[in-house]
């Protein structure tokens, strides 16, 4: 019996624990370390073979709830390309294709299709501040370099249209909150209030991005639009995936892209990833500082009368005793959110109960083939 004592009520504590991650382990768990058909599985299907061509599951007789579960077998096949997984599709070797890349242009003849399914990712790509630095321990300075952005000419453009703008932290859950502006006009006058007007005297922003093509587009996106909005210019830094930790642990960076993977659908922890992930080898409390100068009538982020969010907080431990909500972190701004990216399917029409969410989950016992289903004739109404 595992018992779980909160030191307060939390009602969304069921979803918490209905992630994987919770799930039994049978003995010591060093079955682990063998083959996978030696893992001793409690959910509604186990695994009979394993390969580089495929992986088996077969139905479970002692799943508890074996009688709700309509599949008898699953085959899951890797491909080493998105092209290749439509031509096994196409040829009816694939019932559904699901968390592959496909490229726009594939995209915009799959779309108009019944078979085609997309959702909101639980993922975010980001820009994270190096609040060590001056001018980005300046609160003004953070929320000018994020109104400044146009989403919707990184989204529809540079990644034509395969993500939707992210003026928030969170894809979703979690409550309503005011999500972040895009404004020009007034990120230019944060600027100034910084003191920086028309960009003088800005130093040249070091962004560090991951070496491949479309983190570069997106970078030298937004590097035109800061200089074109707010006249300071960007040294945009190409690093190896494997290279990143390292620039972050040196803090040789003034911004620094970084993707998250939402663990689960629960707001608060999802939060606290995005913050945890934050470079900050100690963080300390007046690294959050509430600015002191203009009201907040001046498009400043100040709330000097109240307790600042993150005062008892330690961004590198979600369990600190006060977890910042996504308000407070749209308040302070240790990062720019940028984008949520999008996961597809194909989805044939016999296939059914198999629809994408945000986690990327797909619960195969709620999955059922419809054996006596037909095309429909050539010329017959949809």
């Amino acid at each position: 019996t595992l018992s779980v004592v909160l030191e307060s009520p939390d009602p969304d504590l069921p979803s918490v624990l209905a992630d994987p991650i919770f799930s039994p382990v049978f003995d010591d768990g060093t079955q682990f370390n063998g083959p996978p058909e030696s893992i001793v599985t409690n959910g509604p299907f186990r695994i009979t073979s394993s390969g580089t061509d495929a992986l088996v599951l077969a139905k479970s007789d002692t799943y508890y709830d074996k009688d709700t579960v309509k599949l008898d077998s699953v085959k899951l096949i890797p491909t080493q390309s998105a092209e290749d997984a439509l031509s096994a599709y196409r040829a009816g070797q694939l019932d559904v294709v699901t968390n592959t890349e496909l490229e726009p242009a594939a995209l915009k003849l799959l779309t108009p299709y019944e078979d085609f399914r997309k959702a909101t990712n639980g993922a975010l790509n980001m820009y994270e501040f190096n609040l060590s630095r001056p001018p980005f321990d300046d609160e003004r300075v953070r929320k000018a370099l994020a109104i400044s952005i146009e989403r919707e000419r990184l989204t529809d453009g540079e990644l034509e249209g395969t993500t939707r703008p992210a003026l928030r932290y969170l894809p979703f859950g979690g409550k309503q909150v005011e999500p972040l502006a895009q404004d020009a006009d007034a990120a230019r006058d944060l600027l100034t209030d910084a003191g920086f007007p028309n960009g003088q005297g800005f130093p040249i922003i070091r962004l560090v991005v991951n070496r491949n093509d479309t983190q570069q587009r997106i970078a030298r996106a937004v590097a035109r639009m800061w200089k074109q909005n707010l006249n300071i210019d960007t040294e945009v830094i190409a690093k190896d995936a494997t290279d990143v930790p390292a620039v972050r642990a040196s803090g040789d960076y003034d911004l620094l892209r970084k993707g998250i993977v939402f663990p689960t659908a629960d707001p608060q922890t999802n939060i606290a990833s995005v913050l945890s992930s934050h470079p900050t080898p100690e963080p300390q409390a007046e690294n959050f500082a509430p600015h002191k100068g203009p009201s907040a009538d001046s498009n400043t982020l100040s709330r000097p009368e109240e307790q600042h969010p993150y005062a008892n907080a330690n961004l590198e431990h979600p369990s600190a005793k006060i977890p910042p909500t996504e308000e407070d972190a749209l308040y302070e701004l240790p990062a720019i959110p940028l984008y949520f990216p999008t996961s597809y399917s194909l989805v044939k029409p016999y296939v059914h109960g198999f629809e994408p969410n945000g986690l990327d989950l797909f619960l195969l016992d709620q999955i059922s083939i419809d054996n006596s289903w037909q095309p429909k004739a050539a010329g017959s109404e949809s």
